[in-house]
């Protein structure tokens, strides 16, 4: 199994992340579009460093 995953902008113009903090990411739904193909959604939160 592969996982391309995909950022999606406005304008395509900039890198979406560009000059921002870590963030997670919690996954929050998947599809199974084709019986090959899996959408998955993700909710970007931002990165709490642990602490030690």
């Amino acid at each position: 199994m592969s996982i391309f995953p995909v950022l999606t902008g406005h304008s395509g113009s900039a890198p979406v992340l560009g000059g921002v903090d870590d963030y997670d990411l919690e996954l929050v739904d998947s599809k199974l579009l084709d019986g090959r193909i899996q959408e998955l959604t993700y909710r970007p939160t931002r990165h709490q460093p642990a602490h030690a």
